[in-house]
């Protein structure tokens, strides 16, 4: 496998792609996603292609209590159709932390494909606050 450091890019090639690669990286737990706060009706179109492309959202099949969920400042879960494990754990920015990690972020490439992710020093610092064993492992 060939890494490669450009500015805000981390580039790999030859990597073999796990089936976890291909969801996103990370553990077998869940990978959170931050967006900005968005209405009602982009959140509902965002469902609906979700959906569309084979997943469903664990916590309900209603957009509109999902929604509430998320402006509530809880998260949503998302896994791929007839799993549980890995998922996405969606949420709004609700802080300067969360604001500057996606300001910040950094682009994965793999293989030609694309994820962004947060600075690794927050995400390092965040894990180090939550202070559990399996956090303080995750960045160990």
């Amino acid at each position: 496998m060939e890494l490669e450091f450009k500015g805000n890019e981390i580039i790999m090639r030859g990597k073999t792609i796990t089936e976890l690669d291909k969801f996103l990286f990370g553990r077998s737990r869940d990978i959170d996603v931050l967006i900005e706060p968005i209405t009602y009706n982009k959140f509902k179109e965002l469902y609906e292609k979700t959906v569309k492309r084979g997943y469903y959202f664990l916590n309900s099949d209603r957009p509109n209590n999902l929604y509430e969920m998320l402006e509530e400042r809880l998260a949503v879960r998302i896994a791929k159709e007839d799993t549980i494990i890995p998922n996405i754990e969606l949420k709004f920015t609700k802080n300067e932390f969360d604001k500057f990690s996606i300001q910040n972020r950094l682009k994965v490439v793999v293989n030609g494909e694309q994820v962004y992710i947060s600075p690794i020093e927050i995400q390092i610092a965040y894990k180090l606050y939550l202070g559990s064993d399996k956090d303080v492992e995750d960045k160990c």
